[in-house]
């Protein structure tokens, strides 16, 4: 995670639970501008107090077990493909740099963080 932020200002949360207009983020995969799949949309890390998106969680298939990466959604334009639960990034394979990800390290979104987005001053 970014040197900056705080673990305890972010909260996890899943991808079946963010919502947009296309739907949710589940089942949305995540390919590089120069066509390299990244994995698929496990969640998000956002800050409940500034209301936004710091981070997608990337999971990635592996032979016995799936990784999940960070990405940092500052360093990077997600453009969705029409008529394709694809997220392309602004970016190639080689300018991407992500960061392994621990559940245990973020707390899940609570309904207190709800409540501390809904009324916070940011």
């Amino acid at each position: 995670m970014n040197k900056h932020e705080a673990p305890d200002d972010l909260r996890y949360l899943e991808a079946q639970s963010v919502r947009f207009q296309e739907g949710t983020l589940s089942g949305f995969r995540i390919c590089t501008d120069d066509a390299q799949p990244l994995g698929n949309v496990d969640g998000v890390l956002i800050s409940p107090m500034s209301r936004q998106l710091r981070y997608f969680v990337i999971e990635t298939p592996g032979i016995f077990t799936s990784r999940r990466y960070l990405l940092p959604a500052d360093e990077a334009r997600a453009i969705v493909e029409e008529g394709r639960k694809t997220l392309r990034i602004d970016a190639r394979m080689d300018e991407i740099h992500l960061e392994a990800f621990n559940a245990s390290s973020v707390p899940q979104f609570s309904d207190d963080d709800l409540l501390a987005a809904m009324f916070s001053r940011a």
